[in-house]
């Protein structure tokens, strides 16, 4: 029985325990992400090697007991679940044809190898020799994923050296740098050359809110993000080093961070998500002080009235903090998708849910969520604006940060709340602040309309990206989650602006990476260097610098980066500590750069493009969607998007030419109004042609009688053909309340459009 545990033991390893050990060991962002750390990371990989050949031989032990023929026959069958396992594996890239085929080649080798097995006692006793195999496997990933199995505890970083105290270059006189609070937004996802017209300028139209940032700030329009992954962009920028691949966004990896130098200097107002760089016990909390009197000066308290200390005003609640047991189980479902990656047949795995697109709830789209005493303080300089602000005791409020699975559990909706808090708190603290909020916005899924209502995750898109309609979709459906996060961007300059804060506050938005949606190439996981158009796309980020008492805006083409954040903040703030930075404080300086270092997991490459190269993106992608529109211009694409928003003609005529269907119409019979009540935005079908469709016909979509949304994907079908189709939707005009939806066919052109209805199948 010994001998075969160690039979069990050896297949095992080979099936299962090397490859995911081996997967998870080079992606330890995956522990960070679910929030798990610890000595249950290695006890989590001891039992991944030792629970399913214990489990085997138990029940191998059960047979043996009824008899000796039985033991044999239940050894045997294991034996051969296990050779057609490791077979699988290490010919998952072989591709025969159909799946079956596949399954059915590695199943007939594993018999063959079983019978072997079992005729000659050699391979028997070289399969148990190899058991101890699994104890160097273990012991590997042990040490790549030591950052997060043996965290270090970072204290406060020692300051060497400390900025001459003077007012701070670019800003109005009489702003002391240990006065300044920094508030640090890094969106994700977010490219620049939607927020940008085809001469140039950002489209105040379709982004108010960004359009207010400019018009507040110093905008650095040719900035570029150094990786196109958050777990390299986003430490390397907190950290002041140019990015590098393959090192694990934990404090052991970047203990020089700007959570480590602030720490016992500014206080803490930190939120991460995918990166773990900020020690547990500082960033756990967040430092809540001040109060109305703040955020509203002109609202000055009668005396013995209190407006402080006030904590964040926010209508949304974030999903309740899971527990180590959840956290757990949500991590061990997500490892079975990850394995049918790594052993199914490459056809079974098409079928699974993609694992590149997150960190976990693989395929569970529909599971995201439907969502003291004061004392007077006038420390101002002579020669300044004075506002009397009421100092307040520092309280501390549980950090309203999310990590990774919380996100993938509560999509978009869970990063609103993140950002409005340090919205909020930035607005009403009375003494320096550090305020840094990462938050996966606009990231996908797609889900938040302009007007902060949410539609319903769709699945991932099986349609080949050479198809252009597929792709156009994505796009709109990104324009509109950037826009509802522009309605953050506007909401983030109001508020502040109004504050006492306001001028001592070195404000700061950029994004770690974009994104691209180039026909046939891959949103950004896969990165093609000749295709320079989507190294822009993906590299090119919006980096707006609002320095302490900054009065006018600013346009700057300065070759900046990522890189230069950190030191800009300690430039601004007076602290150095006397690390060696890569990048350059640009309120001193200009960076005087031929080219900027980009990198990705396989590689590196330079940029040495300009501002010019990012408007011309920008009138590339305004041959899907007018880049100098609207919101609702983001859906009024194809032959006949001019059409949607429109009133459907008094007069109907039908035309069956065609069966067709929506996926989820129950969606369209309970539309909410509230934010995060669900309104179809995205919605996706099938269509059988009963005829033959022209080439110029193309599908509207119809809700109370207004055109809402275009399908492009049916011109041109044949009759008997069927599609899959997807729509982004005009969802402002989606009311409260239960609707019908209607399916029309426009053709012809301007002025002599012809519009017939479907009737529904």
């Amino acid at each position: 029985m010994w001998r075969d545990f160690a039979v069990h033991l050896a297949l095992c390893t080979i099936a299962l325990t090397q490859p995911l050990l081996q997967l998870y060991g080079g992606n330890v962002t995956i522990f960070v992400a679910a929030e798990l750390e610890g000595w249950s990371i290695l006890w989590f990989a001891v039992l991944l090697a030792l629970v399913p050949a214990v489990v085997m031989s138990t029940i191998e032990a059960i047979a043996q007991g009824l008899s000796a023929r039985a033991g044999r026959v239940v050894h045997l069958a294991w034996v051969f679940l296990g050779l057609w396992a490791a077979w699988s594996v290490v010919l998952r890239s072989v591709n025969l044809g159909a799946w079956p085929m596949d399954a059915a080649f590695t199943a007939l080798l594993g018999a063959a190898t079983t019978v072997v097995y079992a005729r000659t006692g050699l391979i028997r006793t070289w399969l148990a020799y190899f058991s101890p195999f699994s104890v160097a496997v273990v012991a590997l990933f042990a040490v790549s994923a030591n950052a997060v199995i043996w965290p270090p505890d970072v204290e406060v970083i020692a300051v060497t050296t400390t900025v001459p105290t003077s007012t701070v270059p670019s800003a109005e006189p009489g702003i002391a740098p240990a006065d300044v609070s920094v508030v640090w937004i890094v969106l994700d996802e977010a490219p620049l050359f939607p927020l940008v017209t085809t001469s140039g300028t950002i489209n105040a139209a379709r982004f108010p809110g960004f359009a207010a940032l400019a018009e507040s700030s110093t905008w650095y329009r040719n900035a570029t993000a150094m990786s196109q992954s958050t777990h390299h962009a986003v430490p390397a920028m907190m950290s002041g080093k140019w990015a590098r691949s393959n090192i694990a966004p934990v404090l052991a990896n970047w203990p020089k961070n700007i959570f480590t130098l602030m720490n016992g200097r500014l206080s803490m107002d930190g939120h991460e998500v995918a990166t773990a760089l900020c020690p547990k016990k500082l960033c756990a909390r967040v430092s809540v002080t001040g109060g109305e009197h703040i955020a509203n000066p002109g609202e000055v308290p009668p005396p013995g009235v209190s407006m402080g200390p006030t904590t964040t005003s926010t209508t949304t609640t974030l999903p309740l903090q899971p527990s180590a047991v959840s956290r757990w189980s949500g991590f061990l479902r997500d490892t079975r998708v990850v394995l049918g990656h790594r052993i199914l047949p490459e056809g079974l795995r098409e079928r699974l849910p993609p694992i590149d697109e997150g960190w976990g709830n693989f395929g569970n789209d529909d599971a995201r969520v439907n969502a003291s005493d004061e004392e007077p303080v006038t420390g101002t300089p002579a020669g300044a604006t004075t506002t009397t602000l009421w100092r307040t005791e520092e309280q501390f409020e549980k950090a309203n940060s999310t990590t990774g699975r919380e996100w993938e559990e509560g999509g978009p909706m869970s990063q609103v709340p993140v950002i409005e808090g340090v919205i909020a708190r930035a607005a009403r603290a009375d003494r320096p602040t550090l305020h840094f909020a990462h938050v996966l916005l606009p990231h996908r899924p797609w889900m938040l309309a302009p007007d902060m209502r949410r539609s319903r995750a769709l699945p991932t898109d099986k349609r080949s990206n050479l198809i252009v309609d597929r792709v156009r979709d994505e796009y709109q459906a990104h324009l509109m989650q950037y826009a509802a996060t522009d309605t953050i961007m506007a909401d983030l300059v109001t508020t502040l602006k109004k504050s006492a804060n306001w001028d001592r506050t070195l404000l700061i938005v950029t994004a770690d990476h974009g994104i691209t949606f180039e026909t046939g190439e891959s949103k950004r996981k896969t990165i093609d260097p000749t295709a320079k158009g989507t190294l822009e796309d993906i590299y090119r980020v919006p980096m707006f610098v609002k320095y302490p008492g900054q009065s006018a805006p600013r346009v700057v083409d300065c070759p900046v980066a990522g890189v230069d954040l950190l030191p800009t903040v300690i430039g601004v703030t007076g602290i150095d500590p006397g690390w060696e930075l890569r990048g350059h404080d640009l309120s001193r300086t200009c960076p005087r750069r031929s080219s900027r270092s980009i990198v990705w997991p396989d590689g590196t490459a330079t940029l040495s493009t300009g501002f010019p190269a990012v408007v011309e993106r920008a009138r590339r992608y305004d041959e899907w969607v007018d880049a100098e529109g609207d919101v609702d211009d983001i859906v009024r694409a194809g032959l006949h998007g001019s059409l949607v928003g429109s009133q459907v003609p008094s007069a109907v005529i039908e035309d069956p030419a065609g069966q067709w269907r929506l996926d989820k119409p129950a969606d369209f019979r309970k539309v909410g109004s509230r934010r995060f009540e669900l309104v179809p935005t995205l919605v996706e079908g099938s269509f059988t042609a009963s005829r033959d469709i022209a080439a110029d016909e193309e599908g509207l979509l119809v809700v109370d009688g207004h055109f809402v949304g275009a399908v492009s994907e049916l011109a041109g079908l044949r009759a008997g053909e069927t599609t899959n189709f997807r729509s982004t939707l005009l969802s402002r005009l989606i009311a409260p309340g239960s609707h019908t939806v209607e399916l029309w066919l426009a053709s012809g052109s301007d002025p002599t459009v012809s519009l017939v209805r479907v009737p529904k199948s």
